[in-house]
């Protein structure tokens, strides 16, 4: 049988090292059975814990295993990722005079829409030259704090997108300006929402430790009463808790991230709905809350169980398009895992319908192909053949 995509590339990546399978298997932790099987093609896929720990005994990061395209899959026109790195550097110079502020505003929050309906290439060509006119803003005395709170949401946002893109490197540096432009604004909420965004990009590198800690120690300076507390600050600190369950879950401490999980329930219990906030552009929630009960349950390897939880998330459709289709992708990989392949596809073909865009960069997505084309021996799973050829994954 052919080496699959994954296993080619740790292939490569050990002999380059001069690693045997044993030694990798010894640094990474895991099973030499895994790396075998993986490198000959009888496993096409692996559980995200093992691909990072792989990933760190071959010095790459997650994504260098577990996808080829780096960048704009669809919709690239001329240099995108490079205009938006001059423009976090901040040697782009402005093409015109800067709007006012509300205007400003205004575009961001469609920003914000782009990114949240996953049109990631749209996205990438507007940032440049919104991130540029903020920092113009940012220089005028007269309105200087509005215009570092809105530069500091345009660098956020760069580096979330940054990071769906592969670029993590460069979204932590937007991050680090954006870090830094929160501080001169004054807003020590706006802070805290970017350390979350820096939690979610560590844990895609696989570092789970340090995405916790980031989380953790940042919900602890802002820690709210409860009973009192605004909901900006609620949704915040939730938040940032949140990104902490994923990182403890992924590390395998289960009981950890199950104590973690019930904080953030009982954040979204105190916001009394799924209520949007000016810091997360998103709402927080009961529904957030209980999709990151799925994901709880997929990281500690109970796909029925996430199965059985995903009948409670009773309205997905009301957070935006984006995380939408990111839970759906975890509910699929639940119906893989427990051979539910027909339902596996079916909730795909609903995540490409939903956000096309999107769904060529999301790795969970192209690993869940992967898994399934091999049961085509087994199963008929029609439309399977169809979305593998439109996403580029073979078997």
């Amino acid at each position: 049988m052919a080496s699959t995509a994954i296993g080619t590339r740790i292939s490569a990546l050990r002999r380059r090292r001069r690693m045997s399978q044993r030694e990798l298997a010894e640094a990474a932790g895991v099973s030499v059975d895994i790396i075998r099987k993986l490198e000959q093609g009888q496993r096409t896929t692996a559980r995200l814990e093992t691909v990072a720990a792989l990933a760190h005994a071959l010095d790459v990061s997650p994504a260098e295993l577990l996808r080829p395209h780096r960048g704009l899959v669809t919709g690239a026109e001329d240099g995108e990722v490079g205009a938006i790195r001059r423009a976090v550097l901040g040697v782009r110079a402005a093409a015109e005079e800067p709007p006012a502020l509300p205007v400003l505003r205004r575009a961001t929050a469609e920003l914000w829409q782009l990114y949240w309906a996953g049109r990631y290439a749209q996205l990438a060509r507007s940032l440049p030259e919104r991130i540029t006119q903020a920092r113009a803003l940012a220089r005028e005395a007269n309105e200087s704090s509005a215009a570092y709170a809105l530069l500091a949401e345009l660098l956020q946002m760069t580096a979330s997108l940054l990071a769906h893109l592969a670029h993590e490197d460069l979204a932590h540096l937007a991050l680090a300006e954006a870090m830094r432009a929160a501080e001169a604004s004054g807003d020590e909420l706006l802070h805290a929402a970017h350390q979350a965004t820096r939690s979610w990009v560590l844990s895609r590198q696989g570092l789970w430790a340090e995405a916790e800690q980031v989380a953790v120690e940042t919900a602890a300076t802002i820690e709210p009463t409860l009973s009192r507390a605004a909901p900006d600050q609620v949704a915040v600190w939730g938040e940032l808790l949140r990104y902490g369950t994923t990182a403890v879950a992924r590390s395998g401490r289960q009981s950890e991230a199950q104590t973690l999980l019930g904080m953030v329930t009982a954040a979204a219990a105190r916001m009394g709905g799924d209520v949007p906030t000016k810091y997360l552009g998103l709402a927080f929630g009961p529904t957030v809350a209980a999709m990151k009960a799925v994901d709880v349950a997929i990281a500690a390897d109970r796909p029925r169980q996430a199965i059985k939880l995903a009948e409670r998330v009773e309205h997905p459709e009301v957070l935006p398009t984006a995380m939408h289709a990111r839970y759906l992708l975890n509910v699929a990989w639940a119906y893989a895992a427990d051979w539910r392949s027909q339902d596996a596809v079916d909730v795909l073909r609903r995540v490409e319908a939903l956000a096309p865009e999107m769904m060529q960069h999301q790795t969970i997505a192209r690993s869940i192909v992967g898994e399934l084309l091999p049961r085509r021996n087994r199963q008929r799973l029609p439309g399977l053949v169809a979305l593998a050829d439109r996403m580029g994954v073979s078997g």
